[in-house]
C-alpha cells in the first residue's frame, strides 16, 4: 500500500499524467471536431456521431500515448496493446455516451458544451485503466 502511494506521488506519474492530458486535449480536439461535422454537416444524429469520432479520436491517442506519454516503441506489442486500449476504451465510451445522453437530453445542454463534459468523466478511467493495463510493461516482461 505503501509503495502504491509513493508511486501515485512520484514525477513520473505526474509527469505522465499530464502528458496523458496534453494527448487527452488533443484528441478531445479531433473529437468534438468530428463530431461537429458529422451531426451538422452530414445531419447524422449525435450519439452515431460520437461513436465515430470516439473511436477516430482514440486511435490518435493510442499512438501519441505509446510513442509520448508512455515512451514505447510503437511496434513492441502493438496489436495486443491497441487491443486493450480499444477494450479500455469501450468502457470510457460507455461512461462517455451516458453523460453526454444525460447532459443532452435531461439537461438540454448543447452537445457540444455537453461532449466536453463528458469527455472529463471518461478521462480518469482512460488514464488508470491504460496505465494499469495496457501500458503496464512490468507484466509484459
Amino acid at each position: 500500500m505503501v509503495e502504491l502511494r509513493a508511486n501515485l506521488i512520484s514525477r513520473s506519474f505526474i509527469t505522465q499524467m499530464i502528458k496523458f492530458a496534453i494527448v487527452g486535449a488533443l484528441g478531445t480536439l479531433v473529437n468534438i471536431s468530428i463530431l461537429y461535422i458529422l451531426t451538422e454537416i452530414f445531419n447524422i444524429y449525435y450519439i452515431i456521431s460520437e461513436i465515430f469520432a470516439f473511436f477516430i479520436s482514440g486511435l490518435n491517442n493510442y499512438i501519441f500515448n505509446k510513442i509520448w506519454t508512455f515512451s514505447e516503441n510503437l511496434e513492441a506489442e502493438a496489436i495486443k496493446k491497441y487491443f486493450k486500449f480499444i477494450i479500455i476504451s469501450l468502457i470510457s465510451l460507455l461512461v462517455n455516451l451516458g453523460v453526454l445522453f444525460i447532459l443532452v437530453e435531461v439537461y438540454l445542454i448543447w452537445y457540444i458544451y455537453a461532449e466536453i463534459g463528458a469527455i472529463f468523466c471518461a478521462f480518469l478511467i482512460n488514464f488508470f485503466g491504460n496505465k494499469v493495463w495496457t501500458f503496464n510493461n512490468k507484466t509484459e516482461k
